[in-house]
């Protein structure tokens, strides 16, 4: 059963969904739909991931490589294409994701 991750930035007013699921090869397919232009453009960019890919540095990561010319940089939608490959390469727990669902930040002052 696939991966997947919702995405709601208010802020932007944009709403995406990201999937991912096990292919061939020890690669990872990722779907992403979303309101926003840039994000289906960064979609369309990032079809498929190598698993060996998933832990690089945040300047060699094709999650991030992919999103630096198509998205802005507060949105969320590469944080949640991480967590749903990582999750879907069993490198976080689904049974963890379960009790706690979602992850945040919050405006304090």
């Amino acid at each position: 059963m696939p991966t997947i991750f919702s995405v709601d930035t208010g802020r932007c007013g944009h709403k995406a969904t990201v999937m991912a699921e096990i292919a061939n090869g020890g690669k990872i397919k990722i779907t992403i739909t979303s309101t926003c232009e840039m994000v289906k453009r960064y979609g369309n960019l990032l079809k498929v991931i190598d698993v060996k890919d998933l832990a690089k540095h945040i300047v060699n990561n094709p999650v991030y490589t992919a999103a630096s010319s198509t998205v802005g940089p507060e949105c969320l939608v590469p944080c949640a294409v991480i967590s749903a490959t990582w999750t879907e390469a069993g490198m976080i727990s689904k049974n963890l994701l379960k009790r706690y669902p979602s992850s945040c930040f919050r405006y304090e002052s």
